[in-house]
């Protein structure tokens, strides 16, 4: 009955500090957002497995509660592009151009442990 009870609160505070706590993928500026598992609601090493088995690039971006506890994930965004600036020489025009190129940068989970 403790363990159940910690929980709802501890779902509750994650709530209330994360927004709804459901899953939202959110678009980067007018680039489509890459498709990516939903994994809230599953466990901390569960989520980590499926978006490795889908090449997704992720990191925990907020954890709430003692990590050598049951952790799971509350929230799953997505983290948007970074753009990466890379110089190249046009032979033809003699000079360098700028050329720009669009990096996913994954998504960020919020995990909560009890």
């Amino acid at each position: 009955m403790h363990t159940s009870v910690t929980a709802a609160v501890c779902a509750a505070a994650a709530s209330v500090l994360l927004g709804a706590g459901t899953a939202v993928l959110l678009g980067a500026g007018t680039a489509a957002a890459q498709p990516a598992p939903n994994v809230v609601g599953m466990s901390e090493h569960s989520a980590r497995a499926a978006l490795e088995a889908q090449g997704v690039p992720y990191g925990v971006v907020n954890r709430a509660g003692t990590a050598s506890g049951d952790c799971h994930v509350t929230e799953q965004r997505d983290r948007g592009y970074r753009t990466e600036i890379d110089m190249r020489y046009n032979h033809d025009k003699d000079e360098f151009e700028r050329v720009e190129t669009q990096v996913w940068r994954g998504v960020g989970l919020a995990v909560v442990c009890i």
